[in-house]
């Protein structure tokens, strides 16, 4: 993956792991991670960044998006200054972290990029926003009527009236897929195609493969350096385990606690316990791990479906030796159910943008329905017009990774699109730590055993933290209160209509 919800924005290279653990109270991650073109299906025409008046000049663009880097060129911004004479995009790459680091330092000294995505930003989109971040983009570009419109959602892309971003990739999607090196597995007996359907299948599975590979590889890495992925991979697999995310949705209650989140900390150690976790885990971000799998030193990688995407343009060879994936494994073998965020903002215009008119035209332009099916042979995430993928260039395993998604991932309520005032509460929320990730961390490199203190601990904090933010808004005037946490009309297993 390019390094996160977004859906599920958090400290992760994707929009739906993007936002802080007040990000996960609509009982999804961040990040990140959603289904077709519900929209006019006419190709998003952009109405001149000025107007049709003619703006020239460089724009600054930052992202964390390795995969994309050709495309971006290629397919995005040289056909831009091909259509603008005078206009040119420069474009940044960074990894996730570093470049978190960096939009810190360029803002506080006022060189900010003019679009920026939100990797390594360790808060939600509503903060930022609340905290003059960014600047509406809606009197620049023609969103209202673009094939996304119905998907534009109050304190997610709309704050205060005012749309600030959209969606590039779909949210229907989940970060921690097992990525399979076949080769590996047919050595070992194993079939590519067949997922182990029950938490002790997967084990079984991963002792057969100890069993057979050679000297130095280990059947999974679990990149354990970054947080924000251990806090991910926690929820996805409390997720299999039953629970809707961090706050179930009929109590509005933190659940951290609860049996699901138990039961994913005992699956990780007991990976641990039997030795299949690379012994290098701990000390892995995920393009060491990615590195690390390609190199044959592990046989399965958890992560998101960008994983392929990656691969073709860091170690190609890995792909042409062969890739499959599998569905994630549930504690009992039944279908999986993981929920996720409405897709949240892809990039965003500075406040201290240079040419904020340029930058937001230019992010306009992603939308082309040509572009939208290129996005997708890029094969990392699905993009936002996901019907495109059947008419793309793209692996089978990617392919077979799309499918599953489609099936298993559902759209979880979010408060702030109910009661846009909830977003001012996100904004009063402070961090809690340790969180789930730091929590994970300690736990499997046997610092702090008692996860389950930790986990009630953490429950207890999260829920003061937010009733302490409920009642700052609410004394600046937000209408807000514990009760837009509460969702009674949710049902397991479907997708809520926002």
């Amino acid at each position: 993956m390019s390094q996160l919800p977004a859906a599920t924005r958090t400290r992760l290279s994707r929009r739906r792991l993007l936002g802080s653990a007040a990000g996960l109270a609509g009982a999804a991650v961040a990040g990140s991670l959603l289904s077709g073109c519900t929209g006019s299906g006419e190709p998003a025409q952009s109405p001149g960044p000025s107007g049709g008046g003619a703006a020239t000049g460089t724009v600054q663009w930052w992202d964390q998006f390795r995969p994309l880097t050709a495309l971006f060129t290629k397919d995005l911004f040289q056909p831009y200054a091909e259509r603008h004479p005078g206009v040119t995009v420069e474009r940044r790459e960074l990894d996730a972290p570093a470049l978190g680091q960096a939009l810190q330092l360029a803002r506080r000294s006022k060189q900010p990029p003019d679009v920026h995505s939100l990797a390594g930003l360790d808060s939600s989109p509503a903060s930022l926003v609340g905290a003059d971040w960014f600047q509406p983009i809606d009197e620049f570009v023609d969103l209202a009527g673009s094939p996304i419109a119905d998907q534009l959602l109050d304190g997610i892309h709309r704050f205060d009236g005012r749309i600030y971003s959209f969606p590039v990739f779909s949210g229907r999607t989940h970060d921690a897929s097992p990525w399979l090196n076949t080769a590996q597995l047919e050595a070992a007996g194993l079939d590519p195609a067949e997922s182990p359907a029950s938490w002790d299948d997967f084990r079984a599975a991963l002792r057969t493969l100890k069993a057979k590979l050679p000297e130095g590889s280990s059947p999974i890495v679990l990149p354990g350096k970054i947080p924000g992925y251990l806090e991910a991979l926690i929820t996805r697999f409390a997720m299999a385990a039953g629970a809707a995310g961090a706050v179930a949705p009929q109590s509005g209650e933190y659940v951290f606690h609860d049996q699901p989140f138990l039961d994913a900390f005992e699956f990780l150690m007991s990976l641990q316990a039997d030795g299949l976790v690379h012994p290098a885990s701990a000390s892995m971000d995920t393009r060491d791990a990615r590195s690390r799998w390609a190199a044959g030193q592990a046989t399965v990688y958890p992560w998101g479906a960008w994983f392929i995407g990656g691969l073709k343009v860091q170690e190609p060879e890995a792909v042409e030796r062969g890739v499959g994936v599998w569905r994630i494994p549930t504690p009992g073998g039944t279908p999986p159910v993981i929920y996720s965020a409405p897709p949240g903002g892809t990039f965003w215009v500075s406040a201290q943008a240079k040419l904020p008119k340029l930058g937001a035209d230019v992010m306009f332009s992603m939308l082309d329905p040509e572009f939208m099916k290129k996005l997708a042979a890029a094969m990392d995430q699905p993009p936002i017009l996901a019907d495109v993928v059947a008419e793309a260039d793209v692996h089978p395993a990617y392919r077979t990774n799309i499918e599953n998604l489609a099936e298993d991932v559902k759209l979880a309520p979010q408060p702030q699109v109910r009661n846009p005032a909830v977003a001012q509460a996100l904004v009063e929320m402070r961090p809690v730590d340790p969180n789930l990730g730091t929590i994970a961390q300690a736990v499997l490199t046997g610092a702090n055993r008692d996860f389950a203190g930790a986990l009630r601990t953490l429950s207890d904090a999260m829920s003061k933290e937010r009733e302490r933010a409920v009642k700052a808004a609410a004394g600046k005037g937000a209408e807000v209160s514990l009760e837009d946490w509460v969702f009674a009309d949710w049902k397991p297993g479907e997708d809520y209509r926002q």
